[in-house]
């Protein structure tokens, strides 16, 4: 009765977050990798709060999933907010290089 322990990870979903981030520098790509996982985990930690025993609160995001469909959603969702830090990061540094002509 020894049951098989299978764990999932959305390679294409990783891969495609990976194209994302290909041509940032290393600190840009830490601080939108901190400021996405960082987001998800208090939303997830706020969902969890609501449920009638709370549990313990998430510290970090798991990177092993049951299924393969909750590999897939979580994700999906960290590159939905990784093109959305992005698209910031990309108007602050444009915002900090426009000089104003007098």
């Amino acid at each position: 009765m020894s049951e098989d322990h299978k764990y999932y990870r959305a390679q294409e979903e990783r891969n495609g977050i990976i194209k994302i981030l290909e041509n940032l520098s290393f600190n840009e790509k830490k601080e939108v990798l901190r400021i996405v996982d960082q987001s998800m985990i208090n939303s997830a930690n706020n969902v969890l709060a609501n449920d009638d025993p709370p549990g313990k609160p998430l510290k970090r995001l798991p990177t092993k999933h049951k299924s393969e469909v909750q590999a897939k959603a979580v994700q999906m969702g960290r590159q939905l907010f990784i093109k959305i830090q992005v698209d910031e990061l990309i108007k602050r540094r444009r915002k900090n290089n426009i000089n104003l002509i007098k």
